[in-house]
């Protein structure tokens, strides 16, 4: 009589080939620690975060009339689609504000893979404008640009592409920008690189938090969130490390809208 039945021996052989597999697969945690492969971090930068002010030239708008600003360039539902994300015209803040018309300016954007003529063409039909409004005295309200949004979809996977956004019939175009496509999501193919980011702020460390993770080469950037803290203000401007212990008398929770316009730029 063995010591193992069939089916335990089976079972057995079974798991050693799962655990060779799993060991010459992607490693995982339990295979760490590892030695960093990015770009090592600068930690002159670390420390106190100052916000940037609204004289810096880097939150100052460089564009003029409808000419898009704020661009960037979101996942869609899949692989083959993304989403182009801009603004048209200047924000408003004050007491007597009328807010921008979307529908005096279209949303289109031209595009072709990189090295191609921009023969595709894709139009928005959900603009918007953005409007923070209060009801007590003194407080000052606003109104954002126009916020376009256009989804171009049929797209090559894991090639570049390159485009411009805006109203060609203003005409109102923005520079040449390039993007790359995701690859078709399987256990084998996925970007090689994620970059994940959160409390960014807009302060002087900013910046080089930025420029960290460009240095790394990423394919993908996953913001979770807290960028501007506009609620860090009052509507005149006035901010705070401390919102409750600077304003604890204010009628209601206030915001300076604008600090969400300063970070898109």
């Amino acid at each position: 009589m063995g010591l193992f039945t069939l089916p335990t021996v089976a079972l057995f052989i079974l798991l050693t080939l799962s655990l060779a597999f799993v060991h010459e697969g992607i490693p995982t945690t339990l295979d760490g620690p590892f030695k960093p492969v990015t770009v090592p971090l600068d930690k002159s930068f670390r420390g106190n975060a100052v916000d940037l002010p609204e004289t810096d030239p880097r939150v100052k708008r460089i564009v003029k009339g409808f000419k898009p600003e704020q661009i960037s360039v979101s996942l869609s539902g899949t692989h083959d689609s993304v989403w182009i994300s801009w603004i048209t015209g200047e924000f408003q803040i004050g007491d007597n504000i009328e807010p921008l018309d979307p529908k005096t300016v279209s949303g289109v954007v031209v595009y072709g893979r990189y090295g191609f003529p921009m023969t595709n063409r894709s139009t928005g039909n959900n603009s918007l404008v953005y409007n923070q409004l209060y009801q007590f005295e003194g407080l000052k309200n606003y109104t954002s640009g126009i916020i376009h949004h256009v989804r171009l979809a049929g797209l090559i996977p894991n090639t570049l592409y390159q485009y411009q956004c805006g109203d060609p019939s203003i005409p109102a175009m923005s520079r040449v920008s390039y993007f790359k496509t995701m690859p078709v999501s399987g256990p084998k193919s996925y970007p090689s690189r994620v970059a994940v980011v959160g409390d960014l702020g807009l302060t002087y460390n900013t910046t080089s938090t930025v420029d960290h993770l460009l240095a790394n080469r990423p394919d993908l950037l996953l913001l979770v969130g807290d960028v501007s803290y506009a609620d860090l203000y009052l509507t005149n401007g006035t901010g705070s490390d401390c919102y409750s212990c600077s304003f604890p008398h204010t009628p209601i929770q206030e915001t300076y809208q604008p600090r969400w316009d300063y970070w898109g730029r």
